[in-house]
């Protein structure tokens, strides 16, 4: 076996012991239909083939037939695959298999099982392969995998393997030893699977899978040659070189995996031969399967495994008989370690296990029987008491509590045999699942050892259980909840005052919750209410009625008021100070009586609002604060007290000062108590005085008992503490009134008992009282939330929730408090009020949205919303402007001119216009003309247009006064010119007579509204019909022309290259009128004569079109291009009409590609009738693809022979030659008799040299020649032998040639495109001629033409550069081509000389094609095409195909020449120029517009910066104008304080502080400055109308831009071009003087910024004047003071002296006056002086006031407006030059558009 797998006898002892195995044999025998190839010599037919060894003898080739089985009578010559079984046949005759002359041949061996593989042999006829490949499957056929790879040269043949020796059984290598060339014949190979020098153990083990195999396969991948077939691909070559095979073994058995010794045929497979070896084991060891690959039912015991030699692995299984089949289990086998596997199945008889050797659940084993007894396994149990039936423990196993035999009771039975009720429990039943019952309930019974009486069947219940079965708690007290715990049921604990009782629901524990609490102990709010604090019912001071001191309603005595006495010791001091005149000290006391009367004037009870600021601790309630002046009071009014209980009465306030303050409260029922809480106890009045801390509340110390529907009076008086008279300045801020109830007279807190005492505590452990009177509030603790939520409960009876629905959010509030959600600007704890200072309460909340710039604060009245206006500002926010006024905040007054009193307050505009005046500012309404500001006397009038508007001859729109002209400009309606008394051009009619109208001309839109002339303005007829109309009204075509008139339609489009001459005028062709036919020429068609009739061409000629005469059998149709007459050839032909062959094609009528090699011919052009190619030298063949007669190798690399083949060739073809001269000669003696020329002397000597040629032939040297030849062919075979080692270095040179045969095939398409871009240049060149004569509109054409042209130049660009470019691509290939050179440089300079040869023959033969491309190049080019050696072409000027300049650049036509490509540049360069030249004066045009529309904008921007400054200076008038009045307001007081009487160092100070007042400027100076600000002023008028007139401009060079525009399709544009150039330099110096005017109006501009500046600089002076006079004014009030105490001091002195007794007191009194006067010369210098400083500021006031009225702006325009229709003449000038130009191009459209 291990040497080479022969047949392996079955052991002695057979199979019982051990393995065994089938013998081996041939696995092809009998398996003759498994056997195939891929290819069988003959298959189809007879076929021709060689033997090497036969080739010196005579029969070297024979035949092949394999159309019929082999038989060695009748066909001997099948070589059929099935041959290769046996090596003879019986006649002892040698069969093989031969296949056809391929490289790739396999054969395939498909077998029926699996089977083992030990070895394969093969003897083959011929050479055995150069490689080939051995491959298996062991599924079929679906995968394959090699067994070995055979090759002459693994590592060029298959790379991939190694080729070294076998180290592994499974390793893949290539093997040499079996693919030498030798022996041509009977050479063997022999692959063994198993290599004899690797050991194996065991063959058949798992681990060993080469030797199964289901199919077998050997592909031969390469013939053995000598090389010939190298040099000579012919068949006679070829038909010897083929695989043969005599004999094929593949040796191998049945594989049975050692588990039989024989095998079967398997089913459905016959026996079909002696000695065939089998498929299907015979087996053994308890196994089944194909191949014994599995146990036998019943038999898995142990995993199946192959057989070893001493252990067979013999399948088996145990089940005691308890059941019939078993599996096999690979955890249990690994479980039993290794020893048993087998799982029984379907235990029978009550026992289970893996050989059914336990007795199942609850049945135990009987220790009396066998364990193969079907009653082994028994069980005895009362059914009733039992589970399952009466089941039992089936082992005994302490551990589980098991016992063998013990039954399984129910749960509450008992008993060997369950047949007996547990302890506490009662009444076994079959029926009850758990045997007994007892239905106590587990969590309401004492957990006893017997919860109920084993007889009766009665409960131990809890503490707090009750019932049969202890399932229901007690009612009294008050339980529910029966569960597990100690005394069985809970206690209801509901809230003492959320829930009416204490009682609960039984199964939820539920309590009678009162309204609006929920939960189960009621201690919870229902969303939506809240519970009420302690406070909460509190009474805002705000709210509570104020009351004088003396008001009797206060409790308590009222003190003394202070203010009288201290107003009488103030008089007295004032006294006093006049006496001594201490001024000062007067001063002072007189400020302290005006503020102690002010204070008697404050109310005694007002109140404070105070705001919520973020940021602020909020210390009060409400609003705000009560102030409450000393000795004051409030009344409080209470009615809505809820519970009948005493309350704790608490005031909150905030002192203002640190005295100490007390408070007199007295309480009053208005009503007789009747509640039986109140009703007994007495007094029913109550008179609290208490002292105020500082602090912010008080408790009265004893409470008052209130009650529900009954209502109480509280007064309280406030005043200071410890002092006797009440004080003006003294007040302090009450904040509320709260009532806290006595909560321990509530129920819950109540009693002794444990519970009320723990309530009680926690009220003071938790401060839940002193909470509430801190303010704010801190926040509560969670007990003191709980217990003040019962407080609540019981004195509202539930929860609470008064959410004002339009104040508030949402209707939920706090839970404690009952604050709600309020709204913006909305308070209150209902969210009932508005804020301070916001009004409005609703569905919005509140507001008060004062504007910040018109109003003082942010606050409003609360009742109406108004806000506090500043001066000057209005409306409910003090958001608008006064009545008058508009712009707020920045009010101006408005601008109506007169005729309106009031305007939009937002955007200014004029309301209610008066006098014909309308708009924005009420200017004259249409119609009327006229300066609409009111006083101005020129009022607003009636247009005459020519009557006045509400007539029937009124005409026009509008009007305006020309002032230039002193003429009334008519704004007219559309049709109307003039004054309106004229029809507009378009328009007839007698708009002169009252009633009169103009109509539009009825002319079907065919004439020029613009033209006067286009029709009669009193008829309407028309006169100068467009669009090629006629008649009187233009509603018909003219002659010569048909359409619709009305659509303006008429149309004429006959090409002029296409009609008759005679129906053509000046270059115009006429069709009819009726159809619009053109008369066309002969073969010409098309309803504008446009095209050729079909199958002609030549279009535009005089004679019409031409025939194309295509040839009908190598054209696709009988047409042509209707340009060229070209026609369209089918594959293979060309020329113009067909009637020549495609180029490189040859052959009539059919047509092939002529196929020349391009390394081996000259041209690519053949014989265009023959097919033979021009061969370069050392080429040879049809297709010049082969080495010619004379040199040796493969083609392309032809090497000449030696010498001496050139010497034996050449005498061997000069034989041939005399040979046929002498046979032609011969032929023609006996055609004629007559030897012509010759004598007989000739004759004989020819003769003789035949008869020696002949001997020769014939003779000796014939052996000599065959010798030779022999040889020759010895030498031939060693030189194929020589080259074929050759051949790496060629294949390499070939990829090369390849690569550079590549880059001159780009190079041949690169040719043929330029040649087609060439034909595609001549084609549009023709085209575009004959457009030219055509008329058609050649601009278009010419442009369609150059796109197309830059298309294909761009084509044409894009494959000779870029990345992805064939240039690119060879570029690169190039440089690897480099690389190959430089490393097989010497290698290729032989070939490469070769070639260079070949290519100067080529070059030679090419010489042939000058005339051929001389003639193509006169007619693309212009020129012949003579190339120099630098290729350039002196002698051509025009150039030619290949011509080049110096710098390497084609060069083919230019100027002169009169080829295509010279006319299509010419064309291009004009279409060029011309689009050139309208794109300019595109741009040009768009430049003039740009300019003129910036210079309108700044215009306007001038306008507008203008406009400011008029504003200004407005400004400026009426700010002049109130200080004007502030200053006579000013003197006014001076006069009064100079009239009233003043004292003389008064009157003197004042006089001085006003003559040191300077007006900023002088008169001179301020008349300049309003003289400037109205010159500046009238250079600015008519701003409007230039803004104007250049928009008119813009627009028009806009529409001039347009029709420039469509005016590039004319060709002839570049003169209109021109001249539009020059409009445009117009337009430019237009634009120049514009900008001049436009910087003069800059520079006045500036020059009213100046003034404007000015102005600022006076407005400041002027402020300080305004200062300086406040100044004064203040300190005029003081002197009058001053004065008026001096007046009563000369009174006093008067009096005193009228009561003088003595003289002396008159000298005294004399002396006091002229000390008085004396200072200042006397009373009478002092009146003086007074009236001279008068008198000076009534001048300053007319000075003052002359200033202002010389600074109000006058208008005055008529110097710029003169200046500026100069500028609108110059305007005018530039329109009528542009509309020239219009016109001039307008004209050269209808020139070229007619052809003239």
């Amino acid at each position: 076996l291990a040497a080479f797998g022969q047949e392996i006898p079955s052991a002695p002892h057979g199979c019982t012991e051990g393995s065994c195995y089938p013998a081996t044999g041939n696995l092809l025998i009998g398996r003759a239909v498994n056997l195939t190839a891929s290819s069988t010599c003959g298959h189809n037919g007879p076929e021709q083939y060689c033997i090497v060894s036969h080739l010196q003898e005579s029969d070297k080739c024979f035949e092949c037939n394999s159309q019929h089985r082999y038989d060695p009578h009748h066909h001997r010559n099948s070589h059929r695959i099935e041959n290769v079984i046996y090596l003879m046949d019986r006649n002892g005759d040698h069969t093989w298999w031969q296949s056809v002359n391929l490289e790739s041949v396999s054969i395939r061996l498909n077998l029926e099982a699996e089977f083992h593989f030990t070895h394969l042999i093969m003897k083959f006829k011929t050479f055995r392969p150069a490689a080939m490949i051995i491959e298996r499957s062991a599924d079929f056929g679906r995968t394959w995998r090699p067994y070995r790879y055979f090759a002459s040269n693994c590592t060029r043949t298959f790379p991939q393997i190694p080729a070294v020796g076998l180290r592994h059984i499974n390793d893949i290598i290539c093997e040499e030893r079996y693919s030498d060339i030798e022996p041509s014949t009977n050479g063997e190979v022999i692959y063994k699977v198993l290599d004899p020098a690797i050991h194996v153990k065991d063959p058949y083990s798992l681990d060993i899978q080469l030797l199964r195999i289901t199919n077998l396969r050997i592909n031969f991948t390469k013939l053995n040659t000598l090389g010939d077939d190298l040099l000579d691909r012919r068949f006679d070559v070829l038909q010897k070189y083929y695989y043969a095979i005599y004999e094929l073994v593949v040796r191998g058995s049945c594989f049975c995996y050692g588990h039989a010794s024989e095998c079967a045929p398997v089913p459905g497979v016959d026996a079909r031969g002696n000695g065939m070896i089998h498929g299907r084991c015979v087996c053994k060891h308890n196994t089944q399967g194909l191949n014994c690959e599995r146990c036998r039912d019943f038999h898995h015991d142990l995993p199946w495994r192959p057989a070893e030699a001493e252990n067979p692995h013999t399948c088996r299984c145990n089940c005691n008989g308890h059941s019939n089949s078993c599996h096999f289990d690979m955890a249990v086998f690994l479980s039993t370690g290794n020893i048993s596997g087998g799982v029984c199945d379907d235990c029978q008889h009550n026992t289970m296990g893996r050989n059914c050797d336990i007795c199942s659940p609850f049945y135990f084993k009987d220790p009396s029987r066998d364990i193969r007894d079907p009653r082994v396994c028994v069980c005895d149990c009362d059914p009733v008491g039992s589970l399952e039936g009466g089941v039992c423990d089936g082992h005994t196993d302490p551990n589980m509590g098991m016992i063998a035999g013990q039954c399984r009771c129910k749960s509450n039975v008992k008993g060997m045999r369950c047949d007996d009720c547990k302890e506490g429990y009662f009444g076994l039943s079959q029926n009850d699942p758990l045997g007994c019952q007892c239905n106590c309930d587990p969590r309401g019974i004492i957990m006893l050892d017997a919860p109920c009486d084993q007889i009766s069947g009665d409960c131990s219940c809890k503490r707090y259980v009750t019932g049969r079965y202890c399932d229901q708690c007690l009612l009294q007290p008050e339980y529910w909840g029966l569960s597990n715990d100690l005394s069985g049921c809970r206690p209801c604990d509901c809230d003492f005052g959320g829930a009416f009782n204490n009682r609960c629901m039984m199964d939820s524990g539920q309590c009678d919750c009162r309204r609006h609490l929920i939960g189960r102990q009621c201690s919870e709010v229902q969303p939506g209410y809240f519970c009420a604090p302690l406070d909460y019912y509190k009474y805002e001071a705000e709210d509570a009625a104020g009351h004088s001191p003396s008001e009797p309603l206060l409790p308590g005595k009222v003190r003394p008021q202070a203010e009288t006495d201290c107003v009488e010791h103030l008089s007295n001091q004032l006294r006093r100070h006049r006496r001594h005149r201490r001024v000062t000290d007067s001063q002072q006391s007189r400020a302290a009586l005006r503020r102690i009367r002010q204070l008697q004037q404050t109310p005694d009870v007002s109140t404070v609002n105070r705001e919520h600021s973020t940021g602020h601790m909020v210390t009060w309630t409400g609003p705000g604060f009560a102030r409450v002046k000393d000795a004051a009071g409030l009344v409080f009014t209470i009615d809505n007290v809820p519970y009948a209980m005493e309350y704790d009465i608490m005031i909150r306030y905030e002192p203002e000062s640190t005295e100490d303050w007390e408070a007199i409260v007295s309480i009053t029922s208005v009503m007789l108590p009747s509640s039986l809480r109140c009703g007994n106890l007495l007094p029913t009045e109550q008179l609290y005085r208490v002292t105020l801390p500082h602090r912010n509340y008080i408790q009265m110390p004893r409470p008052f008992c209130f009650e529900p529907s009954n209502r109480y009076v509280v007064a309280i008086r406030f005043q200071r503490h410890g002092v006797t008279h009440r004080h003006l300045t003294a007040f302090i801020l009450v904040d509320s009134l709260v009532l806290i109830p006595k909560y321990t007279e509530l129920p819950g807190f109540q009693g002794n008992d444990a519970v009320a005492e723990q309530r009680r505590e926690e009220m003071i452990r938790y401060m839940c009282l002193d909470s509430f009177m801190i303010t704010p509030m801190p926040a509560l603790a969670e007990m003191c939330t709980k217990l003040i939520c019962s407080i609540s409960s019981i004195i509202h009876d539930g929860a609470l929730c008064q959410c004002d629905p339009q104040g508030s959010l949402s209707g939920e509030c706090d839970r404690v408090g009952g604050q709600c959600r309020c709204k913006p600007n909305v308070m209150g704890r209902h969210c009932d009020q508005c804020a301070p200072g916001t009004y409005g309460f609703g569905v919005s909340g509140c507001t008060c949205d004062c504007h910040p710039d018109g109003s003082v604060s942010h606050q409003c009245d609360p009742v109406t919303g108004q806000c506090q206006c500043r001066p000057g500002a209005t409306g409910l926010r003090c958001s608008d402007c006064q009545p008058g006024q508009w712009g707020f905040p920045s009010c101006t007054p408005c601008q109506c001119n007169g005729h309106a009193d009031i305007c939009d307050p937002s955007s200014g505009e004029c309301t209610q216009c008066r006098d014909y005046t309308v708009g924005h500012f009420c200017e004259c309404v249409n119609g009327f003309f006229g300066n609409p500001v009111l006083g101005s006397g020129d009022h607003c009038r009636p247009c005459p247009c020519p009557g006045i508007p509400g007539s029937d001859h009124f005409n026009g729109h509008s009007c305006h006064a020309d002032h230039g002209s002193d003429q009334i400009i008519c704004n007219c309606k559309k049709g109307y010119a003039s004054r309106c008394d004229q029809c507009a051009p378009g328009y007839y009619g007698n708009p002169e007579q009252p009633g009169g109208q103009c109509l539009p001309c009825e002319c079907h839109g065919n004439i020029d509204t613009e033209d006067p002339d286009s029709c009669d303005r009193r008829t309407g007829q028309c006169l100068k019909c467009q669009h090629h109309t006629d008649g009187p009204s233009c509603g018909q075509c003219q002659h010569g022309y048909y359409g619709n008139a009305v659509n303006h339609d008429c149309r004429c489009t006959c090409v002029t290259a296409g009609t008759v001459q005679s129906a053509c005028t000046d270059g115009q062709c006429h069709c009819d009128k009726e159809t619009g036919a053109c008369n066309c020429r002969e073969n010409v068609t098309g309803h504008n004569c446009d095209q050729c009739s079909p199958n002609h061409w030549n279009y535009g000629q005089e004679r019409g079109c031409e025939p194309c005469h295509c040839d009908l059998q190598h054209a696709q149709g009988a047409h042509c291009n209707m340009f060229t007459g070209q026609c369209h050839c089918r594959p293979g032909f060309g020329g113009k009409q067909c009637t020549e062959c495609e180029q490189f094609h040859w052959g009539d009528p059919q047509v092939h590609e002529c196929k020349c090699h391009p390394l081996g011919s000259e041209i690519a052009q053949c014989d265009r009738t023959t097919g033979d190619c021009i061969c370069v030298k050392g080429a040879a063949g049809r297709h010049c693809d082969e080495c010619a007669r004379g040199f040796t190798g493969v083609f392309p690399s032809c090497i000449s022979c030696h010498v001496c083949f050139q010497l034996w060739d050449d005498a061997l073809c000069q034989i041939k030659r005399d040979l046929e001269h002498i046979q032609y000669t011969a032929q023609k003696i006996l055609d004629s008799g007559i030897t012509p020329g010759l004598e007989d002397s000739r004759t004989k000597e020819l003769e003789k040299k035949l008869r020696l040629i002949q001997e020769l032939i014939s003779g000796y040297d014939t052996d000599r020649v065959h010798q030779l030849i022999g040889q020759s062919i010895d030498d031939l075979a060693e030189i194929a032998l020589t080259d074929g080692r050759l051949m790496s270095i060629t294949r390499e040179l070939n990829t090369t040639e390849e690569e550079d045969g590549s880059l001159r095939r780009t190079l041949s398409v690169l040719e043929r495109e330029l040649r087609d871009i060439n034909t595609t240049v001549a084609e549009k060149k023709e085209l575009l001629e004959q457009y030219h004569s055509a008329g058609f509109n050649q601009f278009d054409k010419v442009k369609k033409y150059y796109q197309e042209s830059t298309e294909a130049e761009q084509k044409c660009n894009a494959s000779v550069s870029g990345p992805l470019s064939p240039v690119e691509q060879s570029n690169q290939t190039r440089a690897l081509t480099e690389e190959l050179l430089e490393a097989n440089r010497e290698k290729f300079l032989q070939s490469l000389a070769a070639q260079n040869q070949t290519l100067d023959e080529l070059q030679e033969k090419t010489k042939d094609l000058d005339d051929m491309v001389q003639n193509l190049s006169q007619k693309v080019c212009g020129g012949h095409s003579n190339i120099s050696l630098n290729g350039s072409c002196p002698d051509s000027v025009c150039g030619g195909a290949s011509c080049r300049d110096d710098e390497g650049n084609r060069v083919c036509g230019g100027d002169g020449c009169n080829g295509t490509v010279s006319a299509s540049l010419d064309a291009l360069n004009h279409a060029k120029i011309a689009a050139e030249n309208l794109n300019n004066a595109k741009v040009e045009l768009q430049g003039v517009a740009k300019k003129l529309q910036d210079i309108a904008t700044l215009t306007q921007d001038v306008k507008a910066q203008a406009m400011n400054t008029l504003e200004k200076a407005q400004r400026k008038k009426e700010h002049f104008e109130n200080n004007n009045k502030k200053l006579k307001d000013f003197i006014k007081k001076i006069k009064d304080f100079l009239m009233e009487g003043a004292d003389p160092e008064s009157i003197e100070k004042v006089a001085l502080h006003v003559l040191s007042i300077r007006l900023p400027v002088n008169k001179t100076i301020l008349d300049n400055m309003v003289t400037q600000i109205k010159g500046h002023l009238s250079n600015l008028t008519n701003i409007e109308d230039i803004v104007n007139q250049t928009s008119q401009h813009v627009n028009k060079a806009k529409e001039l831009l347009e029709k420039a525009k469509e005016a590039t399709r004319a060709e002839g544009v570049k003169d209109a071009a021109n001249d539009t150039q020059q409009a445009l330099d117009v337009s430019e110096r237009a634009i120049e003087k514009a900008r001049t005017a436009l910087e003069e109006a800059k520079n006045n501009l500036n020059s009213t910024r100046t003034v404007d500046e000015r102005l600022g600089q006076l407005d400041d002076k002027q402020m300080d004047i305004m200062m300086r006079l406040q100044n004064l004014s203040e300190g005029v009030e003081a002197l009058k003071n001053k004065t008026e105490m001096n007046r009563r001091m000369a009174i006093e002195a008067k009096d005193q002296a009228n009561n003088a007794t003595t003289e002396k007191q008159y000298q005294e009194l004399q002396t006091k006056v002229n000390s008085l006067g004396g200072e200042s010369g006397g009373l009478d210098s002092i009146h003086q002086r007074a009236m001279e400083i008068k008198k000076e500021a009534d001048e300053l006031l007319n000075k003052a006031t002359n200033g202002i009225k010389q600074l109000e702006l006058e208008k005055n325009y008529e110097e710029n407006q003169r200046r500026l229709e100069g500028k609108a003449r110059q305007l005018d000038g530039l329109e009528d030059k542009m509309r020239g130009i219009l016109n001039d191009i307008n004209k050269q459209i209808q020139i070229y558009n007619t052809c003239q």
